[in-house]
């Protein structure tokens, strides 16, 4: 039983339960990450000509609000 129980198991079992938390957050967190980069894909598309037409304002708006949903959905997606 003395193999089995040692420092080294117990730092082994620790940095398994950090690597398990992590990967939960970074699941967590993948949505909005996304919504932010189609964000940054459409002010690149509507700055390219160089002018921000209203129809590019309304798209990137409307990226703007998916980010919303996606932070809103994250925070309480657990509760």
């Amino acid at each position: 039983m003395s193999e089995w129980v040692s420092w080294s198991n117990f730092f082994y079992l620790g940095g398994v339960i950090v690597a398990g938390m992590a990967t939960f957050a970074a699941t967590r967190y993948k949505s909005i990450v996304k919504e932010c980069v189609d964000v940054f894909k459409k002010l690149e598309e509507a700055y390219a000509d160089g002018k921000l037409t209203k129809k590019e304002k309304d798209a990137v708006m409307k990226e703007l609000i998916d980010v919303g949903k996606a932070v809103v959905k994250a925070k309480w997606g657990l509760f």
